[in-house]
């Protein structure tokens, strides 16, 4: 089990604790809707984790035993037992990441993926866990570097899931500013305006863990005291469906390449600055950017018991990951495929029951029935679990909305 996995336990109770403290104390921080959207985009990427394969290793492992000689007559060794050579893999993989996340940020086809990560509308822990599941995996380019330095794979690895763990913490609104820290370290006050969509805010504070990669190359902004925080992207989702949060650039970079006239710009787009859009396909298909003076939060409001129903479903999607997670090696890779499917599916229509799509109606029907529909291709001690979760759901769900009585709830104060 790699430590990212093993510390999602721990990322969910602290959330478990954030959220209670936010309703006991009235901060206003949580939305269940925004919550289920962040942590269906964090399950999707781990479990399409499972049924991918990891370029950056890929690559790196040939390359690494290739220059293997070269690093012992250099007298190049890293040794994950020395705590100092496990302090300067971090720093060496942090000054990847700063770069990595800057281009992320700069060009449209590393925004494409990086997107998913910024789109929540609100800031909290659940925020951390919203990850993009890399469908164009692109980012492993820039930790090629650490060839040269002869890192071994396991300390690459390693290093790198000390840098995304140590990000979780840095979500949270209700951290204050600590000034010592802020030369040095990524603290929740500068993260919270990497997070930002204002105009002072947007494309700063690229650190994963150092803060001092920002201020060496002018990426550097303080939170300031008169300019509160913006959530979320200035061309919203506006949608839960953790699936179309991945597409959502890719789709718009898509359309304007099928329809701009010129070759040169159905070939060149990819790889503009962030937001470049051909004229011609801009001025046919315009796309509105969120009103920051006038800035409302996207929050359907849907009947009461089906919130609750979207709620059960995510916590059952998120035991079924943790199971899938810690028992992937004693699964066949078609039914692994076929579960992480299944999953798939079930966080798309549950993301859709949020938004309040009137097609859910006979959607969440329709997965119900496919999920029975596979069961004898999936492993026989699933069956009978499966068989009461479905006819559960089903019964539950014919009750909500087929017997339904209107009780809407009322708006979230935004």
């Amino acid at each position: 089990m790699g430590l990212i996995t093993a510390a999602i336990p721990f990322f969910l109770l602290a959330v478990l604790i954030e959220l209670t403290l936010d309703r006991w104390r009235g901060w206003g921080l949580y939305r269940l809707n925004d919550a289920i959207g962040s942590l269906g985009a964090g399950i999707l990427s781990r479990i399409l984790g499972l049924v991918k394969v990891g370029i950056l290793m890929l690559l790196y492992i040939p390359l690494y035993q290739w220059l293997e000689p070269a690093y012992q007559s250099l007298g190049i060794h890293w040794s994950l037992e020395n705590p100092w050579h496990l302090v300067l893999a971090v720093i060496a993989y942090d000054f990847c990441y700063y770069w990595k996340h800057r281009v992320s940020h700069e060009i449209n086809i590393f925004w494409a993926e990086h997107l998913v990560h910024h789109q929540s509308e609100d800031y909290n822990l659940t925020t951390a866990l919203r990850q993009s599941s890399d469908l164009v995996p692109l980012g492993w380019i820039f930790y090629l570097p650490l060839l040269l330095l002869g890192m071994p794979p396991e300390v690459l690895i390693t290093a790198g899931a000390i840098d995304l763990i140590y990000q979780f913490w840095v979500h949270t609104q209700k951290f204050p500013k600590v000034r010592w820290m802020e030369w040095i370290l990524v603290t929740p006050s500068n993260h919270r305006v990497h997070h930002a969509q204002n105009k002072t805010y947007v494309d700063r504070n690229y650190g994963g863990i150092l803060i001092i990669w920002d201020r060496l190359f002018g990426t550097y902004q303080e939170e300031l005291d008169d300019e509160p925080c913006i959530y979320g992207v200035r061309k919203p989702l506006n949608t839960f469906d953790p699936l179309a949060a991945n597409l959502q650039h890719f789709k718009r970079m898509w359309l304007d390449a099928v329809y701009t006239k010129r070759w040169q710009e159905k070939l060149t787009l990819w790889f503009r600055a962030t937001g470049y859009r051909p004229a011609d396909a801009e001025a046919a298909m315009p796309v509105a950017s969120s009103d920051l003076n006038n800035f409302r939060r996207f929050d359907p409001q849907i009947d009461r018991g089906l919130r609750w129903y979207a709620l059960v479903q995510h916590l059952i999607y998120s035991g079924a990951t943790l199971a899938l997670l810690s028992n992937a090696g004693n699964f066949s890779y078609a039914s692994l495929a076929l579960m992480v499917l299944m999953l798939v599916i079930g966080l798309v229509v549950n993301g859709r029951v949020l938004d309040g799509d009137a097609r859910c109606r006979y959607w969440e029907l329709g997965r119900l029935a496919l999920l029975a529909a596979t069961l004898p291709l999936l492993p026989t001690g699933t069956w009978l679990p499966l068989i009461g979760y479905c006819l559960a759901s089903a019964i539950t769900w014919w009750v909500l909305v087929f017997m339904h009585k209107d009780d809407t709830v009322t708006s979230v104060r935004n």
